[in-house]
């Protein structure tokens, strides 16, 4: 029985390779269109986090150049390749990001992972305000978006939004739901966390 049915599943790997899916899914249409209508069968997720007191700019610095290169997850939870890690810059709108979601660990090594694909679909560039919107693309288990954006608001208080919209794929066996959403809340929770911790440090 497959674990998955929209997957691609992943054993024993480091991931090494993983930028050869920057060109293999490259043409992949979206599973999701922004704005389309929402019933019950959607989650949504929101969340809103303090960072702290910034006086001078230099947390806000810091945490956009952090988000906007999307290092938000924990790398227990996930590691992504992405076209912009690539070249070492900020994500751009139709850049790509290849996740690796670690499902099964052992001793801290990964057993088993999930390996999926999100393009960026709107970037915020303004200056008290950076973020960026990923969509999901076809082989992803879920449908949905992820947006997060950082506010350096009038009182210097920065703060970390996050918002995201997701659904299991049309193909996933109902069997899987329940473990799906688990992880990711977790992983929710866990995002958040590390990010404001290496904000932080």
């Amino acid at each position: 029985m497959k674990l998955f049915t929209t997957a691609k599943l992943n054993w024993f790997d480091d991931g090494c390779c993983d930028v050869k899916y920057l060109d293999v899914w490259n043409k992949s249409p979206l599973s999701y269109k922004p704005g389309q209508p929402l019933d019950d069968s959607w989650h949504v997720d929101e969340y809103e986090l303090s960072l702290g007191v910034d006086e001078d700019g230099r947390l806000f610095r810091k945490a956009s150049d952090l988000l906007m290169r999307y290092q938000f997850y924990p790398h227990e939870v996930l590691n992504q390749t992405s076209d912009f890690s690539l070249w070492n810059r900020w994500a751009q709108v139709g850049d790509r990001i290849v996740q690796r979601i670690h499902l099964f660990s052992l001793f801290g090594k990964p057993i088993v992972d999930v390996i999926t694909m999100n393009e960026v679909r709107q970037v915020i560039t303004e200056p008290r305000r950076y973020g960026f919107t990923l969509i999901t693309i076809g082989n992803h288990v879920e449908q949905g978006e992820w947006t997060a954006c950082l506010e350096w608001r009038d009182d210097n208080e920065l703060m970390l939004t996050v918002k995201a919209i997701s659904r299991p794929a049309p193909e996933e066996p109902t069997r899987n739901y329940n473990f799906m959403r688990a992880r990711q809340k977790s992983a929710h929770q866990r995002g958040l966390q590390n990010f404001k911790q290496a904000v932080l440090a």
